[in-house]
């Protein structure tokens, strides 16, 4: 296994002033950004700050190739009228947790105190909890709306039925039909 990257070893206020720098330049400027981080007080080489920039870069393109999958979706979902079934709430929760799960990854590749990345998988679980709380929370809703709507549309068709003269067992047949009785 190679030697760990010395830039996950800078204070995070320098690392994240080294990311935004990162982003802002286009994933360009390498020599510069090594500069910089020497007159920081940290020297660090020209290559390594360009593994860690290409290695951030990977991670940029592919969330804002996450962000796109969001976007594309939420408006497919506000195509449809409306979303009785979840699945956007399905959708956006399964995002989550896949990166719920690189997060997880990655500070257990950049975090070398094991209580501290403890402590932080603890908030990935609690933040998969809640995921899971409101998934079922939305599931069950849909599922109370639904009988809701159901029990609405027996009720109309039971008067337009009685109103054409249908024998009382036809209506109870179709009206269980509707409510899906057995």
């Amino acid at each position: 296994m190679p030697p760990r990257n010395k830039v996950y070893d800078l204070p995070p206020e320098i690392r994240e002033a080294l990311n935004e720098r990162l982003v802002s330049t286009g994933f360009q400027g390498y020599e510069e950004l090594a500069a910089w981080l020497e007159e920081q007080g940290h020297k660090i080489s020209k290559s390594s700050v360009h593994r860690y920039g290409q290695d951030l870069r990977e991670e940029f393109e592919e969330a804002m190739g996450d962000v796109r999958k969001t976007t594309e979706l939420a408006r497919a979902m506000a195509a449809q009228d409306d979303d009785e079934s979840g699945h956007l709430i399905d959708a956006t929760a399964r995002m989550v947790q896949d990166q719920l799960l690189r997060i997880t990854i990655a500070m257990r590749k950049a975090e070398e105190d094991p209580a501290k990345a403890a402590k932080q998988l603890g908030s990935v679980t609690r933040a998969l909890a809640e995921i899971g709380r409101v998934s079922l929370g939305q599931k069950k809703w849909a599922r109370e709306l639904r009988l809701e709507v159901a029990k609405e549309a027996a009720e109309a068709a039971e008067g337009a039925m009685a109103n054409q003269g249908m024998s009382r067992e036809a209506i109870d047949s179709i009206k269980r039909d509707i409510l899906g009785i057995a």
